[in-house]
């Protein structure tokens, strides 16, 4: 349940504000619905990680990874055409952290309030 209220309140957020936004929305969600720092954690990263990776993908494919690509060239990545592949992983990691560590942090919040 957590995941879901994550999915879909990170979804409408960032529809209207910056990406970073998923870090106090992560953490509110799991102050108010976590139970433990194992599902706070999995679940804020889980969630970010799911969601940026659908839409990364969803704006990634119309255009045939083009800009995933140009960013892997880049950053020097071995075979072009797995660029893309591991820029839209690697992108959508770097959400799930920031959504786990906010979510721990709210759970921590929690506990400690």
């Amino acid at each position: 349940m957590l995941i879901l209220i994550i999915i879909v309140s990170c979804f409408i957020a960032q529809s209207f504000l910056p990406w970073w936004i998923i870090a106090p929305v992560c953490l509110i969600a799991s102050f108010f619905f976590s139970s433990s720092k194992k599902q706070a954690f999995w679940s804020g990263f889980a969630g970010v990680f799911i969601l940026w990776l659908v839409k990364i993908l969803s704006l990634s494919l119309p255009n045939e990874h083009l800009l995933a690509n140009k960013v892997g060239q880049v950053f020097m990545l071995p075979a072009a055409d797995t660029n893309w592949m591991v820029m839209i992983f690697v992108s959508s990691l770097i959400g799930g952290i920031v959504g786990g560590l906010s979510s721990l942090t709210g759970y921590s919040f929690q506990k400690n309030s």
